[in-house]
């Protein structure tokens, strides 16, 4: 059989990790800028 047996929050989270959704890195950390640089492109906020 395939598939999830369960979906929980764990899952969820890392779900949004891996497609972007959310930003872990700390506000020091010399990826922050960048990431957010990349999504406010992706989904135009001005």
């Amino acid at each position: 059989k395939r598939g999830f047996k369960f979906v929980g929050p764990t899952i969820i989270y890392s779900f949004m990790q891996a497609v972007g959704m959310t930003n872990d890195h700390t506000t020091d950390c010399f990826r922050y800028e960048e990431i957010n640089h990349s999504i406010k492109n992706s989904v135009n906020i001005k």
